[in-house]
């Protein structure tokens, strides 16, 4: 059996409540004076309950939305069908229902002529007042209060118009309260920020957020969780990962070398190499005969500088950077100035080599983090690997550290990859996939068994209800 979900209990709930109101307005018939079918006259719990079920929304956002588009809806149509019956009536018309329609005296024509013309005017009118989404429900309580076969029982032509508005009111009321609600059990975590490290779940540049993942990181920003996205990748590639995704944090980017403010386009901070150590890797590069793309940001663009293009690898890394957003390509030197990062594109025994000869060399490795990664697809640059060098900076993480303590936030690090292992060392809780944790199990919060990326997203709304008070006690 498929679980039954909050939104169906929530809907359940409120057309309940629809119904007692119907019970209450029933007492006041007990009340001397006041006639029967009282309660009937001036509320109906069919509306009501329409009402209420089309105005139940997962979202609190979405839930006043729809309430607002019923409640002016039915006061256009509700309010244009009473008008139309009562000027039809002042006229010295009666007003048919379809019970007293008479095809020998075709009584019906006119009132019917009038309806048709009458619609026009409901959609003139919706649309005038920029409601276009309320047009189908206007013409839908327009026609319900002229074409209803009880319109005439026991009350005014223009009572059951009246009704029929008061009820649809009443429903979406009762809707944005229950949608409103929040049960004070409920834990939310507001003072965490969620740093997603999403390298393990979208291998390619070209991978984007699809299906539950895109969902759920919009669905936990409209909740009010703290998430933005830890990655290797530069701007050119994440960001068109945001089109369809809202998070309202800057980006941990380029393995935490830079703090990017998806929003205006600009870095919030940079851990960058120094000139000097610079220097040295380029000199050590050269004696390996290796053209590295050097990475520099200047006025908030990434400028990658590379001065020859000798092996297929390096040849379709420039062609993905040239005319790409959010960067720069330039043939040629770089200027000398402080360098975000070095990007190697070399075979593997190439690679090797000058990362040895780095690590031989105390004053370039204590200043550098050195990453290796597999990126290209089989049969294109064979044997080649990327090799990024960064300052070791980006192992302290000090630039989200500075932005969590300025926010009052706390860091809870997911990671997907191990190169986002760094980003479990500076996380005050850690969750990942079972082949990152390996060695820090005991440490982390959770640890997702199944090593299917996609569960890192529901782990962040399981901590986000979680308190982790209790849990850093223990």
């Amino acid at each position: 059996m498929k679980k039954i979900g909050l939104r169906t209990i929530k809907t359940a709930i409120c057309v309940f409540c629809c119904l007692l109101v119907f019970i209450l307005l029933k007492l006041f018939e007990y009340i001397p004076g006041v006639p029967d079918g009282f309660a009937f006259s001036w509320y109906n719990p069919f509306f009501a309950g329409i009402a209420t079920a089309y105005s139940v929304h997962a979202s609190k956002s979405a839930s006043l939305n729809q309430a607002k588009n019923r409640c002016v809806a039915s006061i256009i149509g509700g309010g244009i069908g009473i008008l139309l019956i009562t000027i039809y009536e002042l006229c010295g018309g009666h007003w048919p229902n379809l019970q007293s329609v008479s095809l020998e005296s075709l009584n019906f024509i006119l009132p019917y002529i009038l309806i048709s013309i009458c619609t026009i005017a409901v959609v003139v009118t919706g649309v005038s007042l920029k409601q276009q989404q309320a047009v189908f429900v206007s013409i839908l309580t327009f026609l319900s209060v002229t074409v209803n076969p009880n319109i005439n029982v026991g009350y005014w032509q223009w009572q059951f118009g009246l009704n029929r508005i008061l009820s649809t009111i009443i429903g979406v009321l009762i809707a944005l309260g229950v949608n409103l609600f929040r049960l004070p059990h409920r834990f939310s975590n507001k003072n965490v920020l969620f740093c997603v490290g999403i390298d393990g779940m979208l291998l390619k540049d070209d991978d984007r957020f699809k299906g539950f993942m895109q969902y759920k990181m919009n669905y936990l920003n409209r909740i009010g969780a703290n998430v933005t996205l830890f990655t290797t990748r530069t701007p050119t590639t994440f960001m068109p990962l945001l089109e369809d995704v809202k998070i309202t944090h800057p980006v941990i980017c380029m393995s935490g070398a830079a703090l990017y403010d998806a929003v205006n386009h600009e870095y919030l901070a940079v851990e960058e190499i120094d000139i000097d150590t610079s220097k040295k890797i380029q000199k050590l590069c050269k004696q390996n005969h290796i053209s590295p793309f050097i990475n520099q940001i200047q006025d908030d663009v990434l400028f990658t500088y590379n001065e020859s293009l000798d092996n297929e690898g390096e040849r379709i890394y420039a062609r993905s950077k040239k005319n790409a957003a959010f960067c720069s390509y330039v043939p040629g030197p770089a200027p000398e100035k402080d360098v975000i990062y070095f990007l190697i594109v070399e075979p593997e025994e190439v690679c090797m080599q000058l990362i040895q000869e780095i690590q031989n060399n105390a004053e370039i490795f204590s200043k550098v983090s050195i990453l290796v990664y597999d990126v290209f697809e089989p049969g294109q640059a064979e044997n080649m690997k990327y090799v990024k060098i960064y300052s070791k900076q980006i192992e302290e993480l000090q630039i989200l550290h500075t932005y969590c303590e300025k926010e009052n936030l706390d860091i809870v690090g997911l990671s997907s990859s191990t190169h986002s292992r760094h980003l479990l060392k500076n996380s005050q809780y850690k969750v990942a996939l079972s082949s990152v944790a390996e060695g820090i199990e005991e440490e982390c919060f959770s640890v997702v068994s199944n090593d299917a990326p996609e569960c890192l997203f529901k782990e962040v709304q399981k901590i986000y209800h979680y308190n982790l008070g209790k849990y850093g006690k223990n």
